[in-house]
């Protein structure tokens, strides 16, 4: 029960944000991809998001939700965690600049080796965080990877469409 009110409260949030409060598309849309809901964010979304990276204005709006999610702490680590899964993807899918900013925050990124959160159930979740930046910090500092990861996903993208 206490769920499906979770999720009814969730749902009114998002529709008072968009009429409202006037929440960017864009910007609802990195906010559900960073949410703390116990999924992934979806291709679909991820994909909208990588594509928006290209236009300035929307660019700003993302790298800012992004940056806020990522100081998160504690019971929220699934923001955390799903921002540096949203990074990773733009490392591939992404504007180049993803690629400069996240090199200019790597030492904010790096310091989420030490992230700690130990749930409820004694499960230590802070270690999907430690494990999630360290790779994102050695991917954007190996320029070679990227050439891969971007060809890679550019191959595949062609395949899709």
């Amino acid at each position: 029960m206490k769920k499906a009110f979770d999720q009814t409260v969730r749902d009114i949030k998002r529709e008072v944000n968009k009429k409202v409060l006037k929440v960017p598309t864009i910007e609802q849309k990195v906010l559900d991809a960073t949410s703390n809901e116990p999924w992934g964010p979806h291709g679909s979304l991820l994909a909208d998001i990588a594509h928006a990276t290209r236009n300035y204005h929307e660019y700003q709006m993302i790298m800012s939700v992004i940056w806020k999610r990522i100081n998160d702490t504690g019971k929220n680590w699934r923001h955390v965690y799903k921002a540096l899964t949203v990074l990773e993807y733009l490392v591939a899918h992404g504007s180049e600049r993803v690629i400069d900013e996240i090199r200019e925050h790597a030492y904010q990124i790096s310091t989420l080796s030490d992230f700690q959160y130990i749930d409820s159930s004694g499960r230590d979740q802070g270690n999907n965080v430690r494990k999630k930046s360290q790779s994102l910090v050695v991917l954007v500092n190996d320029k070679e990877r990227i050439q891969e990861v971007r060809q890679k996903a550019a191959a595949n993208r062609d395949k899709v469409e």
